[in-house]
């Protein structure tokens, strides 16, 4: 042991005695200490109660009602998260993770707030323990963090910049987030297995080969191109209500009748992406 985790104390007529220093607590190395702001605990608990009363008008919503017949629909054909229960299948996701990239500041800003709102809601519906769900954004301030370890969520303590891969059943849930980490998250995830387990909520995939030239998105943004080809996707319904929040967003998974059909080669992919000669990027880098 090294001797910085030793003291000496020294007493009078005594032999030096070693006083070991109390261990600090040890945390998960993927996932943020909690933060203690005790001049902001007032200011804390005003953003939890809003983003409550967020998630209660969300929840009363026709958009939200509209959104729970979307994935029950969507799960039903991906037979993701059915459950056995007496007679009747039941949806859940409860041995799954989530992933929430993207959020923004919802401390300041309306509609990072309902989509995280979405989240909670999204969570409580499929039965995902929020101590299994993950987020991240660069831009977040300490009383955000704050928030969200009192909401228990778990607080990725760095940039993965999208590049996370996974073992089991995972959600992602990036809104409006830049091609790129979808990007990334694909190339993290290339193979067969990883995909059929992968569902991402965010921008639709076929929005982002409409609007952009083919030679651009085969060349910076190979993997979504790829994917193409075994993604299935179902929009959110459209709401004038909430159209500046969940515009463009689309349930995707990748049925593994349809991965088994892509040829071999393509799976022989597996550069990672550099962006270097890119424009839009829309990704904060580490």
């Amino acid at each position: 042991m090294d001797l910085d985790d030793w003291q000496v104390v020294k007493k009078k007529k005594a032999a030096k005695k070693m006083v070991r220093r109390k261990e600090q607590p040890i945390f998960k190395a993927e996932t943020c200490p909690e933060v203690h702001v005790p001049e902001s605990v007032e200011e804390q608990n005003n953003m939890v109660q809003r983003i409550y009363y967020t998630v209660e008008n969300l929840k009363q919503s026709e958009f939200w009602g509209s959104c729970q017949e979307c994935f029950h629909v969507t799960l039903e054909e991906n037979d993701s998260g059915k459950h056995q229960v007496g007679s009747q299948h039941v949806h859940t996701l409860h041995n799954s993770d989530c992933v929430c990239y993207g959020l923004g500041n919802f401390s300041s800003c309306v509609i990072a707030r309902h989509q995280l709102a979405f989240l909670l809601l999204f969570l409580e519906q499929f039965k995902i323990p929020r101590n299994q769900t993950y987020v991240f954004d660069p831009v977040f301030s300490m009383l955000e963090i704050s928030v969200l370890q009192e909401l228990g969520l778990s607080v990725i303590s760095e940039n993965e910049e999208g590049k996370r891969t996974i073992c089991r059943h995972t959600v992602f849930y990036m809104p409006h987030c830049g091609k790129a980490l979808y990007n990334n998250l694909l190339w993290s995830n290339w193979s067969q297995d990883a995909l059929s387990k992968l569902i991402v909520i965010g921008n639709s995939f076929k929005g982002i080969e409409e609007r952009m030239l083919s030679r651009i998105l085969q060349k910076d943004y190979v993997y979504i191109q790829k994917s193409l080809k075994a993604v299935e996707e179902a929009a959110l319904p459209e709401n004038h209500q909430y159209n500046d929040v969940f515009n463009d967003i689309s349930i995707h998974y990748f049925p593994i009748q349809k991965l088994r059909t892509l040829p071999n080669e393509i799976w022989k992919l597996r550069e990672q992406p550099k962006y270097y000669e890119c424009d839009d990027l829309e990704i904060i880098r580490k």
